[in-house]
């Protein structure tokens, strides 16, 4: 009996060690994987799906075996070998439904057929790229769902580490094919397979920040009919008409917190954290001054153009130097401003600059993939955004990144925000450097309190004060603005139902900070003023709204630097 025991335990051992060694072989062979498909190597990819597929699918033949019934039911054991026979049959699947089809989309995407050639976009191949999608989509569901029905609390340390890492990967790539899918039944309808669209193309221009990512300047429409894009017309935002009446009616609580500015002065429209808001200011005004229909308004920043640049390479500009993804930002953003103070020049340059941009992305230039990820970069980090008057084409996009929602309905995870709007009239932002963070602190009776900390730099060249007004702005004693020196409003929003329970600048404590509601948060305003090379910090503590215990999402408003400061950080529940 004893020599049975033996016999078998080594067995068992040896089982355990195999189906351990065949899962770390499909993990490496998943992140060679997802590498090659990032950089365009479907062969590669391809070569990789297969090793994939045998390593996992023999982890799956291990743990479904005698062997591992017996394993099953050992006290103490048995849980974590039945969570192990649960990633090895949910990673076995994914490669047996989920990524064929995704080889299928990635050989489209990388090959000629996907890029428009003549500013045509070629609509069934884009259609096409359905059918994957949604089976890629589906059984990433599928996966999800399994992984959500495990309960990895009683798991060895080691196995419930990489399970619950697992469960987050596999979310997040449900997320991603879900968004794919929805790009794909979308995008035929967005280029006008159904009839002609009109859309704005916004470029903020984040040198003069406002919350919802910098100052609304150069205006392109641009129309879309049978796949075929091409620029009718472009403008400059301050030129739209500056009048007493707002173009749309305010809200009280929009009025408390930006003042009919909002709807009064067309560079201030993006001043509200909702992009939807700031797209129906801008039609609105479009609309009315050049009596033509809009159906979107799409904004994207410099910095979201220089990642697109990276896949389009150095970008001829007809009439001017040409521009590289890593020289355009500083050109758009500081340099021309640097160069003359007349509104007009500045405008035909940055318009010139966006129709170059465009029209070597619609003639098909470049590199594809990595244009793509460009994009898909932008959208990550709140850069490239979009909002349809389509109802059916919102519905599709509505929760999305790419929507750029300011939440109104309360979900399990708070919600805060740190959002920012240039106060200097200037160029300014272009120096301003920024960070923003929250940690969950405590939770309680399904609330949760969180402290965050932002800070704020002033990070102008030595000679700043020689620069000229049209970067510095005029100074202005009136509200103790001095030449070089930036004055902003940061505003700190609470989670819906939540409050703003203490605020600090500097260390020292604001005895009555300015609390607004908005959007059935509280809202804190505080006003910075920066001098040259000088650092200021807001420090805060939040609490959320009942029932939010899941982790804290902080959006911050994205500025002249690449990357981002939102974050998605754990819950203290």
């Amino acid at each position: 009996m004893v020599l049975v025991l033996v016999v078998l335990g080594l067995w068992a051992g040896f089982r355990a060690w195999t189906v351990a060694h065949e899962l770390n072989v499909a993990a490496d062979k998943a992140q060679v994987l997802r590498a090659a498909l990032q950089r365009g190597d479907v062969a590669g990819a391809r070569k990789a799906l297969g090793e994939y597929q045998a390593a996992a699918g023999a982890a799956r033949d291990h743990t479904h075996g005698p062997t591992w019934v017996v394993a099953d039911h050992i006290p103490f054991l048995g849980d974590d070998a039945r969570g192990v026979a649960t990633v090895s049959t949910v990673l076995a699947d994914i490669g047996d439904r989920a990524l064929p089809p995704i080889m299928t989309a990635a050989g489209q995407v990388t090959g000629d057929a996907f890029q428009p050639k003549g500013h045509r976009f070629p609509l069934a191949t884009i259609a096409a790229m359905q059918a994957p999608a949604r089976r890629s989509a589906a059984a990433f569901d599928d996966a999800e769902k399994t992984l959500a029905g495990v309960d990895s609390s009683g798991f060895a340390a080691p196995i419930r580490d990489r399970f619950d890492s697992l469960r987050s990967l596999v979310d997040e790539a449900h997320s991603v094919l879900g968004s794919t899918y929805r790009a794909a039944r979308m995008m035929p309808d967005l280029l006008g397979a159904h009839g002609p669209r009109n859309y704005i193309l916004v470029m903020e221009n984040n040198a003069e920040l406002r919350s919802g990512g910098g100052l609304p300047g150069s205006l392109t429409l641009v129309r879309a009919d049978h796949g075929v894009v091409h620029i009718v017309s472009q403008g400059d935002s301050a030129k739209q008409g500056l009048g007493a009446t707002p173009i749309l009616k305010v809200t009280p609580q929009e009025r408390a917190l930006f003042g009919s500015v909002l709807a009064i002065s067309p560079v201030d429209a993006t001043m509200t954290p909702d992009l939807p808001r700031s797209a129906e200011l801008i039609r609105a005004r479009w609309e009315h001054f050049h009596h033509q229909r809009i159906d979107g308004v799409f904004f994207v920043d410099p910095v979201a153009v220089s990642y697109l640049m990276e896949g389009l390479g150095e970008i001829q500009v007809p009439g001017y130097p040409a521009l590289s993804w890593n020289t355009v930002v500083p050109a758009v953003e500081n340099a021309i401003y640097r160069l003359t103070g007349n509104n007009a020049v500045q405008s035909a340059y940055q318009n010139a600059v966006a129709k170059a941009v465009f029209n070597t992305f619609a003639d098909g230039h470049g590199d594809p993939v990595t244009a793509i990820r460009g994009l898909v970069r932008g959208v990550a980090e709140g850069r490239v955004k979009m909002h349809s008057f389509v109802p059916a084409d919102q519905r599709q996009i509505a929760g999305t990144a790419i929507a750029g929602e300011f939440p109104t309905k309360a979900t399990s995870h708070p919600q805060a925000g740190v959002y920012i709007n240039d106060s200097t009239q200037s160029k300014m932002s272009y120096y301003l450097r920024y960070s923003a963070d929250v940690a969950a602190r405590s939770c309680g009776d399904g609330i949760q309190t969180a402290a965050g900390t932002a800070t704020l730099t002033n990070d102008s060249p030595p000679d700043v004060r020689s620069l000229p007004d049209s970067v510095t702005g005029w100074a202005d004693p009136s509200r103790g603005i001095t030449k070089g020196q930036q004055y902003v409003v940061v505003y700190l929003t609470s989670p819906i139902g939540g409050t703003v329970s203490s605020l600090t600048i500097d260390g020292k404590t604001m005895a009555k900070p300015v609390l607004v509601p908005f959007a059935g948060r509280e809202v804190a305003t505080v006003g910075v003023h920066l001098d040259p090379g000088k650092t200021h910090s807001i420090s805060w503590v939040m609490r959320s709204g009942i029932r939010q215990t899941g982790s804290w999402q902080l959006a911050v408003t994205p500025g002249s630097q690449p990357g981002t400061q939102s974050a998605t950080v754990p819950s203290a529940c």
